[in-house]
């Protein structure tokens, strides 16, 4: 708790975005979410419908699916690895991939997803790439969210997280792991997607409140995120007890 209340675990200004971003996608979805068939729902890792998934592509209909998108045409392909981790000659140290994980492309009047092969050892990481190339896939057809072109990206992992892959995605923003390769030894580290870890646990707590989910996400989350999905729900609570009405409020013509 701060000084005169719940803090948030991210940038103010930042909050007040997702906020927008929250309200942009309500708005653009309103009138096709009964057609379309977008009901917000979370889903969780060891949900039965990606569990069972045997292959990406089993994997693919079934994030569709989950997602709303299910009648939505994708065609999905197998993209290059990511290159090897890079020889700094040190000893030790710390190394980082910047690869994409996933891209998203239009070829031809076709969209096209395509994915790193090495994410078939981590089927939750894949999931929540899946996840964000499949909310391109949505955001193309919806035009510029709040802060314009700059925050496309961004925009579509809060769309990730609006059609219920937060946990996913948050789970799978930050890997570590410790390496030894002949005379190399230290941790390297794997980042993906485009918000942070704290800024996807907040924009999963604002999805909890205006979508009124289910109570089992701290338990899906990674130990070390539940301080923050607390800090994030106890200021929402406090600032936003009616996260819905607040968000439909929200003037997007200042995000313009």
């Amino acid at each position: 708790m701060g000084l005169f209340g719940p803090s948030l675990p991210i940038d103010r200004d930042e909050f007040e975005w997702l906020l927008a971003c929250f309200a942009w996608i309500d708005q653009k979805l309103s009138a096709q979410g009964a057609a379309e068939g977008f009901t917000p729902q979370l889903v969780l890792p060891g949900d039965a419908i990606f569990t069972d998934a045997a292959t990406a592509s089993d994997l693919f209909e079934a994030v569709k699916h989950a997602a709303g998108l299910g009648r939505w045409e994708c065609r999905l392909e197998k993209g290059d690895a990511r290159p090897e981790r890079l020889n700094t000659g040190l000893d030790t140290g710390p190394f980082s991939h910047s690869s994409a994980l996933g891209t998203f492309s239009i070829e031809g009047n076709t969209p096209v997803i395509r994915y790193d092969p090495a994410l078939l050892k981590t089927p939750d990481a894949l999931t929540a790439t899946f996840a964000h190339e499949l909310s391109h896939l949505l955001i193309h057809s919806l035009g510029m969210p709040p802060g314009g072109e700059p925050l496309e990206e961004h925009a579509t992992d809060c769309m990730a997280v609006y059609l219920g892959f937060g946990v996913f995605l948050a789970n799978s923003a930050r890997n570590f792991r410790q390496f030894s390769d002949g005379a190399m030894q230290g941790w390297e580290s794997q980042a993906s997607g485009y918000l942070s870890e704290n800024a996807l646990v907040t924009t999963l707590a604002i999805f909890e409140r205006r979508f009124q989910t289910r109570p089992e996400t701290p338990q899906a989350l990674k130990s070390y995120l539940h301080p923050v999905h607390r800090k994030a729900l106890r200021y929402l609570d406090k600032r936003h007890p009616d996260v819905k009405s607040d968000i439909a409020s929200i003037e997007l013509s200042e995000w313009a």
